[in-house]
């Protein structure tokens, strides 16, 4: 079978009540990172959240659509950690559509995206250990760098465990 294509959006401000819609169908994840079924602030602090000290002119916030449906939420920093590097701080798709192959489709997009548009050579994640997607970014090619950090959910604390890719140059 085939996966349709996602398209990626750059979210905007008038974009929120369609962000607010994916999340409302990231429930479960929300309850194992966060504690909570959804934050209230989730869309509105989907855009503008940055590592400390960080250009938001490096991040890029997109809706993953396939024709009008948002079927999706990724943003990536770039030259975060690094020069070179690009960081996923959210790559999810609807609960309602997982095991459908749009997951690993966003994950590809968003590699597509770094390697094209943020010229990077390296993309890095952190998952929290309650995440039970560790094993499908094992499966897209991600390994541990050895490196955990502290992460504070809505009312739960966790460890992220810090995973990275080396993007493969790609043959025009």
């Amino acid at each position: 079978m085939r996966t349709a294509i996602i398209v990626l959006v750059s979210v905007k401000p008038d974009d929120l009540h369609e962000v607010d819609s994916v999340f409302n169908d990231l429930q479960t994840f929300s309850k194992r990172v966060d504690g909570v079924p959804k934050r209230s602030d989730a869309a509105k602090d989907f855009m503008p959240s940055l590592p400390p000290g960080h250009d938001p002119r490096k991040k890029h916030v997109f809706l993953a659509k396939i024709g009008e449906k948002a079927i999706g939420l990724l943003d990536i920093v770039a030259d975060y950690p690094a020069p070179g590097t690009a960081f996923i701080g959210l790559l999810a798709i609807r609960e309602s559509m997982h095991g459908t192959g749009l997951g690993r489709a966003l994950c590809h997009a968003a590699e597509d995206f770094a390697q094209e548009h943020l010229k990077a050579k390296v993309i890095q994640l952190a998952v929290v250990e309650s995440n039970p997607a560790l094993e499908f970014w094992t499966k897209m090619g991600f390994r541990p760098t050895g490196e955990e950090r502290l992460y504070q959910g809505g009312r739960q604390r966790s460890r992220a465990i810090l995973m990275q890719k080396l993007l493969i140059p790609q043959v025009d």
